[in-house]
């Protein structure tokens, strides 16, 4: 065994999550290797997280936002010393009546959107399709049904 990893987390009540992970090298260069917090906020139409990566060096963070039955959206941003802030990608789903539409832009440029359909009860079919943004003649897109 070279290495010993751990980590536990608490709900609250209030709607809040907290977490932490380490790991502790046993071999080579022993003691504390790796470890990491994180924290998720849940009330009415909003959820957030807070997570942190490569030993708290790097902050991720999650946002969805509940507007109505129907529409959905989200981001993700990272943020760490060598950059403020990197919008990782930013997306929405709404409830149309022929289907659910999704789509999101993310920090690559890349703009991917599906429609998910129930075609039979317990069966969907999902079209998807992305893009670059800057590069709008290399389309790809796919078909799935789920049974």
């Amino acid at each position: 065994m070279s290495k010993f990893s751990t980590s536990a987390s608490v709900a609250l009540s209030s709607g809040l999550n907290l977490g932490g992970n380490a790991t502790y090298a046993l071999s080579g260069k022993t003691g504390i290797s790796a470890f990491n917090v994180g924290a998720s906020y849940s009330s009415g139409p909003l959820f957030a997280t807070v997570t942190t990566a490569s030993k708290m060096s790097q902050v991720n963070v999650g946002v969805l936002y509940t507007v109505n039955s129907d529409l959905t959206i989200a981001s993700t941003t990272t943020h760490s010393s060598s950059k403020a802030c990197d919008v990782l990608g930013v997306g929405g789903a709404y409830k149309a009546p022929f289907g659910t539409l999704k789509g999101k832009v993310g920090s690559n440029g890349i703009i991917s959107a599906c429609l998910i359909k129930e075609v039979a009860p317990k069966v969907t079919l999902t079209a998807s399709g992305s893009v670059a943004a800057s590069d709008l003649s290399n389309f790809k897109y796919g078909l799935g049904i789920v049974m």
